[in-house]
């Protein structure tokens, strides 16, 4: 999903017949998979990134387009139906956000009009509703292609600039170069079954897009829509890194980038008691305690006198979460467990069915509106800008049973609230 000058028809083997069958899931131009919050993008074929960045939190579903038209592909993240956009490739916060579909839906990313912008399609099933424009709202076009279980890639596979589908089933790819119910325009093979597969424009040669083939961390690349071996051959990344491609410099050519799940923290856990902070004893940062059936207590100290005045902040909890600055003296706890890095608790994705205890927004549990089955008179919730157990950390509190945990909060927590499952 780039822009650049195109001309002329991508060939392609065999021609038009009727879709049928079903292959295994490897998708480009849908969600880029994966987890974390690093990024990092290269403008050429080479080994090394010459972009870093971070955007979005750590089980985001997240996607690339050219969303303002200027040419270069950028990042956006969905939570539910609710996309936030970021116009550059670099670390910051959402640019604009809009609403379209159903939290639900199979969202597909492509310049279906050829406008120069890239905007979502909804799949649902065989039906696709294509949208001409980031904003909430209707379709603009509605069309059936392929079969239910069917694997779909987008690209602009003739080079007239709009966005299409290719249905993969294993080795084989069945094009449409229009948004129209139908069969396939053409018919090829590339890369064995099991293959990741990216769909970009590699070379200048090229009227539109092509396909590329992941194996580890070697790439193979073709510069036409037809059977035959890579034209280009290279290594990037690690192989547990979730590649997906982009035009990251705005030069009309497709290039690399991948996500990656930072490496564990270092061996920072300790367990109940007094510590000292810093110079050998504990490392500031931010802390999640093991669940445990006890109430957790802690304190943040400004000294070791026992006095009142030498606690900074205080809480009890369990599971709690808390974030001990450099400038303070100590820390203490009991019947806490074993405190670890919060990085080290992150789930695969975010959950939307929890319990009692503290939470990070985004990574421990996904935003949403949230009920709980517990007594509301007796039910108590946070929600947090941060987690050093301060009052200017609390948005807002309240004993109900029913919240909204916007995706700007830094963390949630509960106590007697039973389970909390989203609604909305």
């Amino acid at each position: 999903m780039r822009r650049g000058t195109r001309a002329g028809l991508a060939a392609a083997i065999v021609a038009t017949g009727v879709l049928a069958g079903v292959g295994p899931a490897s998708a480009q131009g849908t969600t880029v998979g994966g987890a974390g919050v690093q990024y990092y993008l290269n403008d050429s074929f080479s080994g090394k990134a010459n972009i870093e960045l971070v955007y979005g939190d750590h089980g985001d579903e997240v996607y690339v387009g050219d969303w303002d038209g200027n040419g270069t592909d950028t990042l956006l993240v969905r939570r539910g139906n609710t996309f936030h956009v970021r116009n550059s490739a670099t670390s910051g916060p959402a640019d604009t956000s809009f609403m379209y579909g159903d939290p639900g839906d199979t969202v597909l990313i492509g310049d279906w009009d050829g406008n120069g912008t890239d905007t979502l399609a909804v799949r649902r099933g065989n039906r696709f509703f294509v949208k001409n424009s980031v904003t909430t709202g209707r379709a603009d076009t509605e069309f059936v292609y392929g079969d239910w279980g069917d694997t779909v890639l987008v690209g602009d596979w003739d080079g007239n600039r709009s966005d299409t589908l290719v249905v993969r089933r294993g080795g084989q790819y069945f094009v449409k170069n229009d948004l129209n119910t139908g069969v396939a325009s053409s018919v090829f093979f590339y890369g064995d079954p099991g293959d990741v597969v990216l769909v970009g424009r590699w070379s200048n040669d090229q009227a539109g897009d092509s396909l590329g083939v992941r194996r580890g961390s070697t790439y193979f690349l073709r510069h036409s829509l037809t059977s035959g071996p890579a034209d280009r051959v290279f290594g990037y990344g690690e192989p547990s890194d979730t590649a997906f491609t982009g035009d990251w410099n705005g030069d009309g050519i497709d290039t690399l980038g991948v996500r990656r799940v930072p490496p564990p923290p270092p061996n920072t856990a300790f367990g109940d008691g007094t510590h000292r902070t810093g110079g050998g004893g504990i490392v500031p940062g931010t802390y999640r305690s093991s669940p445990t059936d006890e109430s957790c207590y802690w304190e943040r100290l400004s000294g070791f006198g026992g006095t009142f005045d030498e606690i900074i902040a205080n809480n009890f909890g369990g599971p709690d979460i808390v974030t001990i600055e450099a400038t303070d003296a100590g820390f203490k706890s009991s019947r806490c467990g074993t405190w670890r890095p919060v990085a080290a608790s992150y789930p695969p994705a975010p959950v939307t069915v929890f319990g009692a205890g503290m939470y990070q927004v985004g990574t421990h549990i996904a935003p949403g509106t949230y009920q709980s089955n517990a007594d509301p008179d007796s039910c108590y919730w946070e929600r947090l800008r941060g987690f050093s157990g301060e009052f200017s950390d609390l948005i807002t509190n309240d004993f109900s049973t029913i919240v909204t945990i916007a995706p700007s909060d830094a963390g949630f927590s509960s106590a007697r609230c039973g389970t909390w499952t989203r609604i909305g």
